[in-house]
């Protein structure tokens, strides 16, 4: 088994901490989990990033998506360190200038 990481209402808690209110229940996010891995089976990582650029309605480019998956996939901790506010992605900083 690989390693365990956090559960749906912990990561359902991370979101909406980091959104400053809440945006997602549990249950949105267990169908979205549900709906990612159907992607992946269907298309790879292509198919992910397009159906949570959709779910989502992200307003990001899909090469930048690509970029931070590879980066986490690299170092998963620096991922969570991201979502955690205690790094930041770079270039963040002008974007909120």
């Amino acid at each position: 088994m690989a390693g365990k990481g956090p559960s749906v209402r912990e990561m359902t808690q991370l979101i909406n901490n980091m959104m400053g209110q809440n945006v997602l229940t549990e249950q949105q996010l267990k169908q979205i989990l549900q709906g990612t891995k159907k992607a992946n089976e269907r298309g790879g990582m292509p198919a992910v990033l397009d159906y949570l650029m959709k779910v989502t309605q992200a307003d990001v480019q899909k090469e930048e998506i690509s970029r931070f998956a590879d980066m986490v996939q690299e170092n998963p901790q620096m991922g969570m360190d991201i979502l955690k506010g205690k790094k930041k992605l770079r270039g963040q900083d002008k974007k909120n200038k």
